[in-house]
């Protein structure tokens, strides 16, 4: 079950339980997985432990354009993180939410049209 609460310093931990699917073609990430690494990317880019993105990047196997779409998700509401988790944002895809580039979560409601 995907929890959040606020933390004293402000920032709100969220917790997204992870789970592979294994397909014919490998693999995969669920929608709730890729979240959940867009958080811990999040998390790193926000310590000294990389000089940029772009070396951030290549520690972990990937271009910085993909790292900066997967950044994006760790900005995502917990409201849309929740729905996500409970399957009811089915027409919304993982590339939908990396296109949301505002951290404003009202804004992002507004853009994915949760009221």
């Amino acid at each position: 079950m995907t929890t959040y609460r606020t933390l004293p310093d402000g920032n709100i931990l969220v917790h997204v339980p992870m789970r592979l699917v294994r397909k014919q073609s490998g693999v995969r990430l669920l929608a709730t997985e890729a979240l959940a690494l867009g958080l811990k990317y999040r998390r790193v880019a926000l310590t000294d432990e990389f000089p940029s993105r772009f070396k951030m990047a290549q520690h972990y196997g990937f271009d910085s354009s993909y790292l900066t779409r997967m950044i994006r998700l760790g900005y995502l509401s917990p409201v849309i993180v929740e729905k996500m988790a409970r399957g009811e944002l089915a027409h919304v895809t993982i590339q939908r939410l990396q296109q949301i580039q505002t951290p404003v979560w009202a804004e992002q409601h507004r853009e994915l049209g949760i009221e």
